[in-house]
């Protein structure tokens, strides 16, 4: 049974994303598309769930997209000074460190910055989105709808990320991400990584049908499994000529 409520919930999930998030994922396809005709980047921030995983230098995937992620670690342990810091005062070290890391970055202007957050209410998410849009980077968040309902804002302005970027896709998952009903346990079977993995091929398809509309091709990885990676490395060569 739980087998068979998995594939239903699934199934269902993935035909919500397709429909209903059909005119926020092709606008987000056409963003990506402007920006690698220009020789933009595409970068993913992605808050420890499969899509940071599923996103990079792999087989079938665009070669132009790059991580987007930031840490400060400072060693000063003192037991004897314990530190408690204001909700403010944190968000202002957090805005700095952000600052900081789109500073040291590569993303400019012109560039698009996918960030996945399933409950899009962490401080470091929103802010991120905040600071790149000020730069002109274009945003695109993935969320669950449904999570960021019934979640409080951890950041002081009080928004969520679907308050903060310039397109918002709603990845279908419950609250609680889990979706399988258990008798006498706890829920099952998160949907958050399956469906926003799907969002964002469903992003790279049409991005790139929209490219070569203009005559553009861009690279492509291709398994080293089956050309191995000499192969590989050829089209990285090919890749920082062209730019896309």
């Amino acid at each position: 049974m739980y087998y068979d409520d998995f594939f239903n919930i699934l199934e269902s999930t993935l035909s919500f994303v397709r429909n209903d998030q059909e005119a926020n994922i092709k606008q987000a396809a056409a963003v990506l598309a402007d920006s690698l005709a220009q020789k933009g980047l595409l970068a993913v921030m992605d808050t420890g769930h499969m899509l940071k995983y599923e996103a990079l230098t792999r087989a079938g995937g665009l070669m132009a997209i790059s991580p987007f992620t930031y840490e400060l670690n400072v060693e000063n342990d003192a037991p004897q000074r314990k530190i408690t810091r204001r909700a403010e005062e944190e968000a202002e070290i957090e805005s700095r460190k952000v600052a900081l890391a789109l500073d040291t970055s590569n993303l400019q202007a012109g560039d698009v910055l996918f960030i996945n957050s399933n409950s899009g209410r962490t401080p470091n998410v929103i802010e991120t989105a905040i600071q790149a849009r000020e730069r002109g980077i274009r945003t695109v968040g993935i969320a669950s709808l449904q999570q960021m309902t019934h979640c409080e804002a951890a950041h002081p302005s009080g928004k969520k990320l679907f308050d903060v970027v310039d397109i918002a896709i709603d990845n279908g998952a419950p609250h609680g991400d889990a979706a399988v009903e258990v008798r006498d346990n706890e829920k099952m079977c998160p949907l958050s990584g399956i469906s926003a993995a799907a969002v964002l091929w469903a992003i790279q398809a049409e991005a790139v049908e929209l490219l070569q509309a203009r005559g553009l091709n861009p690279t492509i990885y291709r398994s080293v499994h089956v050309s191995g990676f000499e192969y590989i490395d050829r089209q990285r060569e090919a890749f920082l000529k062209q730019g896309y």
